[in-house]
């Protein structure tokens, strides 16, 4: 006399076995590394320079991300300061200008971002 139960479980347990081994493999398939799928990080390497217009940076490895040239240039007259941007970069050079009656740069600085 043959058990049901014995049977049941000697065809369930290979079966499970098999639809198992299929997710793993199923899993590999679809998993990439964060080179594959370009994955961002912030800018390295990353200079800055204050020049008598304002500020030059730039990074040697941008690493997905972005950098900018930052400057704060004072008004002769007054005293005051202003902070001014260059444009977000990826490669190059980013340019921040001192501008209108704030022609003198006091302070030069960088910014990144992860994008």
């Amino acid at each position: 006399m043959v058990k049901k139960h014995g049977i049941r479980q000697s065809i369930m347990l290979p079966a499970l076995g098999v639809m198992m081994a299929g997710a793993f493999t199923l899993a590999a398939g679809v998993s990439a590394t964060a080179a594959e799928v370009g994955a961002t990080g912030r800018p390295s390497d990353c200079s800055v320079e204050k020049r008598s217009f304002g500020a030059i940076a730039s990074c040697k490895n941008h690493n997905g991300g972005h950098y900018r040239a930052l400057i704060v240039c004072k008004n002769p007259e007054n005293g005051k300061m202003v902070d001014f941007e260059g444009g977000w970069r990826k490669a190059g050079l980013s340019y921040a200008y001192c501008q209108g009656s704030y022609s003198k740069p006091v302070h030069e600085g960088l910014a990144t971002k992860v994008s």
